[in-house]
């Protein structure tokens, strides 16, 4: 759970940043100076700025809320939007809008939407005569009369619906329904109110557009977004797994353990693996090792098969004005220096990466050679007190 904690913390932090960034640039608005067209805002830290708009002055209509047409095209916050006739454009409810022939979703065209029996319902829910919409997005209804939203239709993290043939999890493919008045969410929302992503009906569970393997509805619950639990097994999304307590499982990294085997995060074993030697070296989620191998956990995970797993080892950087150390993409064992998965040249004994000054350039180097940075006055007395040199 340590890893799914780090996840929300940081999904939060960065929504935090991006609330700051978008307070401080105020909304646009459009200038029309009959010669050019241009989309102009205030930034608070870089003040004001412009980008001109490509757009013909003489027959520019400014809509309101970042809108506009001319007699061939439209626009959004000075952006053309792709496929509209600027002739028959009209801005709805932001961020729809429609022209004679199509319905757009911000700068994107609706695929199959009818202009003619458009409706809103509100920012993500909209609804024509033969599809319900969310976000702009088909849904793909196999039956309107039935249909209903399973939340609120206003949360952006609103996933399920349903009618009498289909669930429905956004953005997926519908997938058959077994028992439409029992269907309900496994978990209704976690701490952001985002809606999880496992349901379930009298008859079967569904992880959204797929039927889990053999689940019980009864006794399943969701552990997080990918996994779940029943009186059985546990469940990497809708997939079964061999692994029958979720609870009787330790973290390692990325890594689960049961005591006798090493699993994938999908929950497949990880064959060469010793279970009782098997972990994570600190202070890198890259780098893994047991008593007789170490791997490289970059796109995928592969073996470095050049290093000793006895002597293998993180190399940190070494701040001499302070005495702290940092963190840096090189290891070493008693034979080799690797930077992340590949052997490089240094000899491994004497191998130091050091920063001799606050604000300083990194100094990489052995007893023999400097690889990065120069030969400084501190380098050099760094040497010689060290090796005589």
């Amino acid at each position: 759970m340590e890893k799914i904690s780090r996840l929300f913390y940081f999904t939060v932090a960065i929504s935090l940043v991006c609330m700051i960034l978008t307070s401080c640039t105020k909304p646009g608005h459009y200038k029309n100076n009959g010669k050019q067209v241009t989309w102009q805002g205030r930034d608070i830290w870089a003040g004001p700025w412009s980008k001109v708009v490509d757009a013909d002055p003489a027959t520019f209509e400014d809509l309101g809320n970042g809108y506009a047409r001319d007699d061939q095209k439209a626009f959004l916050e000075g952006k053309i939007i792709k496929g509209a006739d600027g002739k028959t454009f009209k801005c709805l409810e932001k961020p729809y809008a429609v022209d004679a022939s199509h319905v757009f979703h911000k700068y994107t065209m609706m695929t199959g939407a009818d202009p003619k029996s458009f409706m809103i319902h509100g920012q993500y829910l909209t609804e024509d005569e033969n599809d319900y919409f969310w976000c702009g997005k088909p849904i793909h209804v196999s039956d309107k009369k039935t249909f209903v939203i399973i939340g609120d239709k206003d949360n952006e993290f609103t996933h399920w619906a349903k009618d009498k043939y289909n669930a429905y999890y956004m953005g997926e493919q519908p997938v058959p329904l077994a028992d439409y008045d029992s269907f309900h969410l496994i978990k209704e929302t976690n701490s952001m109110g985002v809606q999880g992503k496992y349901a379930a009906d009298k008859y079967r569970v569904y992880y959204k557009d797929h039927i889990v393997e053999d689940a019980d509805p009864e006794t399943f619950t969701e552990i997080i977004d990918w996994v779940g639990q029943d009186k059985h097994r546990v469940y990497y999304q809708w997939k079964a797994t061999d692994i029958k307590d979720y609870n009787q499982l330790s973290h390692i990294g990325g890594f689960y353990s049961d005591g006798s085997h090493i699993y994938t995060f999908e929950f497949e074993v990880f064959e060469d693996a010793d279970p009782l030697t098997f972990r994570q070296l600190k202070g890198s989620s890259l780098w893994y090792v047991d008593k007789d191998h170490v791997w490289w956990r970059g796109k995928e995970m592969k073996e470095v098969k050049e290093a000793d797993a006895a002597t293998f080892q993180l190399v940190d950087g070494y701040a001499y004005f302070n005495g702290t150390t940092f963190w840096t993409r090189y290891a070493k064992d008693k034979n080799h220096v690797f930077f992340d998965d590949a052997v490089i040249p240094p000899d491994p004994e004497t191998f130091e990466i050091v920063q001799f000054t606050e604000g300083g350039a990194t100094t990489i180097f052995d007893k023999n050679h400097i690889y990065q940075g120069e030969n400084s006055k501190e380098l050099q007395k760094y040497l010689k007190d060290k090796y005589g040199k």
